[in-house]
C-alpha cells in the first residue's frame, strides 16, 4: 500500500480518530449532536483516506484544486487568497469570540453562519466559472 499524500492521510487518521472518539461520546450520551458530528467526521475521514491511498483519486484532486486556485485568481486577482479564506477566518475569529466571552454565544453562532455562507456562495461562483470554461 502506498500513500500519495501524507496532507490527506494525516488528515484521514485525525478526523477518524475524531469521530470515533464523538461517536463513543454520542452513544454514552443518549444520541446527542455528538453523534451526527461523528458520522460526518468519520466520512471525510474515508474521503481523505481513499484519496491518500489511490492514486487516481490522488491526481484528480490535485488536478481539481490546481483547477480551481487558478480560476479564482483569474476572478478575483491578487486578492484570491483573502476572498477565498475570508469566510472561514470570520468563523474560525467566532470560535474564540466564544473563548473570550461565553455570553456572546449568539453573536459568534451568527459570525458562523456568515462566514461559512459566505464560502459556500464564493465557492460555487468559482466553480461555476470552472464549469463554463470546461
Amino acid at each position: 500500500m502506498r500513500i500519495y499524500s501524507r496532507k490527506h492521510f494525516g488528515c484521514g487518521l485525525f478526523t477518524g480518530a475524531l469521530g470515533a472518539l464523538k461517536l463513543w461520546r454520542g452513544l454514552r450520551a443518549d444520541f446527542d449532536n455528538s453523534f451526527v458530528m461523528g458520522i460526518c467526521c468519520i466520512v471525510m475521514s474515508a474521503r481523505c483516506l481513499y484519496v491518500a491511498l489511490n492514486e487516481d483519486a490522488y491526481e484528480k484532486d490535485k488536478a481539481e484544486s490546481a483547477e480551481f486556485r487558478n480560476v479564482s485568481r483569474r476572478m478575483f486577482g491578487k486578492w484570491a487568497a483573502v476572498v477565498s479564506n475570508i469566510g472561514w477566518a470570520v468563523a474560525i475569529g467566532a470560535l474564540l469570540l466564544v473563548l473570550l466571552n461565553p455570553n456572546l454565544v449568539g453573536v459568534a453562532l451568527l459570525l458562523m453562519l456568515v462566514g461559512m455562507g459566505y464560502e459556500i456562495i464564493v465557492n460555487e461562483m468559482v466553480k461555476k466559472r470552472m464549469n463554463k470554461s470546461v
